[in-house]
C-alpha cells in the first residue's frame, strides 16, 4: 500500500495512505488523481489521514471536505485509529485518523467520481480526484457496508 506525504509543518507530518486498486495515483501540484475498482453496495476505504508529530503522538488530525460528491453512492468521513505498526517510523504508535469511505448504491454498475479536500493543521491544502469504477457484486461477496477491517 503507498504512501503519499501531504504538506507538513516543520514540526509535525500528516501522512494519508490511498489504498488503491487497479491504477495508480498521479499527483500535480496538490492535486492527486487515481483511479479505483470497487463492488456494488461495499464499503470501499479511499483514503487515511492523520497527523504524527516527530515525538511519535498524534496531533490534531486534518479536516477533511467533500468538494463533489458521488452522483451514484455516498461518501463518509469516519474518525479511528491506524493500527500500530502502519507508520514505520512510530511503530508502536495507533495514530488517531481519519478515513474516507465510499459506497456505491447496492444495484449500480459503471464510474462515479468523487473529489475531496485534506487540509491540514498548518492550513496546507491537498485535493483528491478519485474516479470510481463500480462492478456488480458477486455471491461471497461482503454484506452491503460492512468492512473488512475496523480500524482505519
Amino acid at each position: 500500500m503507498p504512501d503519499i506525504k501531504c504538506p507538513a509543518t516543520a514540526t509535525a507530518v500528516l501522512a494519508c495512505t490511498f489504498v488503491l486498486s487497479g491504477t495508480g495515483a498521479l499527483a500535480q501540484g496538490n492535486n492527486a488523481y487515481r483511479g479505483i475498482d470497487t463492488v456494488a453496495g461495499k464499503s470501499h476505504r479511499l483514503g487515511v489521514c492523520g497527523n504524527v508529530q516527530k515525538d511519535c503522538t498524534s496531533g490534531p488530525p486534518p479536516a477533511i471536505r467533500v468538494v463533489v460528491p458521488p452522483k451514484h453512492g455516498e461518501l463518509n468521513v469516519r474518525s479511528g485509529n491506524l493500527k500500530a505498526g502502519r507508520i514505520t517510523r512510530c511503530p508502536n504508535l495507533r495514530a488517531t485518523a481519519q478515513g474516507v469511505f465510499y459506497q456505491s448504491k447496492p444495484k449500480y454498475s459503471g464510474t462515479d467520481e468523487v473529489s475531496y479536500e485534506v487540509t491540514s493543521a498548518s492550513g496546507k491544502v491537498e485535493t483528491h480526484i478519485v474516479r470510481i469504477t463500480v462492478k456488480e457484486g458477486q455471491p461471497g461477496d461482503q454484506k452491503p457496508g460492512q468492512d473488512a477491517d475496523p480500524d482505519l
